[in-house]
């Protein structure tokens, strides 16, 4: 998984540089631009003529531009003519190579016309020059238009290969070389003029432009995209990379809730491992689960928590307790076990109940109120034919027992002493004639 976020990010990468334009020198580097360099190290170079750099990124936008310059030594034009300074052969063998070469003059001068569509900024050039006769170019100055970008001092003069960075980007389309005073002469070998390709830009043309619109050349120089930064960046030159948990356009979206704490990817807010638990798989991870859900991809139920409430979204757990008649496992959603009741299931149902709480004597003596006064008694049911055999049971030895006991006290509390002597005055009475009796024996 964390692969394919990886992927993704690069492709997108890719997507903002797919206007950088191709230099490499086959079909199949090209391919694969600007993620693989063109030429990787110890290989041949790669790149197109007039090419340089690892992705061919830079450009010298003097090779075979037209150019002119005040006198042609001996008038060869093929040896010593303005536009051999320029052909790409690179040489400071002045002797035996052509190289561009004036006759002695006043301020002699050697100037190319770029000739691009719009005007470049030009910071980077490079002179090979004749490896003899130094002096000859003391006091050089090299121009961008009508402005100076590097000179030396009279007393100074640049060596035979000088790598010159103006001291100012500078804006034109031509760039002009000369040395001034009397009787002097201008030799250039190689005159190569560097700007970076659309899409790169610093020094060295090594770092990619990562511009909001991929069609936004950002400054060759600063590397400022004029439409803004890509997602995933800020900063002026948009290489900083956004802060950890944050992301897209200008770093402004807050990263969600990434399975174990990582990182979102900075271009797009996606967790490359998915959302961490208690929140929805979406690809922002930023919203919770619903009532009743947690864990990883809200997968899990919960519920049945007392007053309500909802569970905790990341383990399930009821914040106070369960609701009564449901089971104390944390997250409530197993009903009470037989013979048990209330919060938690904590209290006894008796030996048949299973959730009917209330003691026996107290029920037996709610109904003998309730048969008393008429009244009617709401039970809460456990089993309903278990409730009614045994109850019907106990009331009717209940009546049985307060019967009995109700006559011998009647009993008690009639017999005065005045019954008992009446009682005691017939027995002593003339014993009784049983007239059926007596014809029975006389017969």
């Amino acid at each position: 998984m964390a692969w394919f976020w990886i992927g993704l990010f690069v492709a997108c990468l890719r997507v903002a540089l797919t206007d950088a334009e191709c230099h490499c020198d086959t079909e199949t580097a090209c391919a694969v631009f600007p993620s693989t360099p063109c030429s990787q190290v110890g290989d041949p170079d790669r790149c197109q003529e007039g090419w340089f750099g690892p992705n061919c990124q830079t450009q010298n936008i003097a090779l075979r531009r037209s150019c002119n310059q005040s006198s042609t030594l001996g008038n060869n034009l093929a040896r010593h003519g303005a536009g051999v300074g320029v052909d790409g052969i690179v040489t400071t063998d002045a002797a035996n190579k052509p190289c561009a070469h004036t006759a002695e003059q006043s301020n002699p001068t050697w100037t190319v016309n770029l000739n691009t569509s719009v005007p470049e900024k030009i910071e980077h050039i490079r002179l090979y020059i004749h490896e003899m006769l130094q002096e000859r170019r003391n006091g050089m100055e090299i121009l961008v238009g009508n402005q100076i970008c590097y000179n030396w001092s009279s007393t100074e003069h640049p060596p035979a290969i000088a790598n010159v960075t103006c001291r100012q980007p500078l804006t034109g389309t031509t760039v002009s070389i000369r040395i001034p005073g009397q009787q002097k002469f201008l030799t250039l070998c190689e005159v190569q003029i560097f700007v970076c390709s659309n899409g790169w830009f610093s020094e060295e043309c090594d770092k990619q432009c990562r511009c909001l619109n991929s069609t936004d050349a950002c400054d060759k120089i600063t590397g400022h995209c004029s439409s803004g930064c890509f997602p995933g960046y800020n900063g002026y030159n948009c290489q900083t990379a956004c802060p950890h948990g944050t992301f897209g356009s200008n770093c402004a979206s807050r990263c969600g809730n990434c399975l174990n704490g990582d990182i979102c990817n900075k271009a797009t807010g996606a967790c490359p491992g998915g959302c961490a638990a208690g929140w929805v798989s979406d690809d922002l991870c930023k919203e919770a689960c619903p009532d009743g859900f947690y864990g990883i991809n809200c997968s899990s139920k919960c519920g049945n928590c007392v007053d309500g409430v909802s569970c905790n979204r990341t383990n399930g757990i009821c914040p106070k307790r369960c609701a009564a008649g449901w089971n104390t496992d944390g997250t409530c959603v197993l009903q009470s076990a037989a013979g048990t009741h209330g919060s938690n299931c904590t209290s006894d149902c008796g030996e048949e109940c299973s959730t009917w709480g209330i003691p026996v004597a107290a029920v037996l003596g709610v109904l003998l109120i309730c048969t008393v006064t008429g009244g009617t008694l709401y039970i809460r049911r456990c089993d309903v034919v278990s409730f009614y055999v045994r109850l019907q049971k106990q009331l009717e030895s209940l009546k049985t027992k307060m019967r009995e006991e109700h006559y011998v006290t009647l009993d008690e509390k009639a017999k005065t002493t005045a019954t008992e002597s009446t009682y005691e005055h017939i027995n002593n009475a003339t014993t009784y004639y049983n007239a059926v009796d007596h014809l029975r024996d006389e017969s």
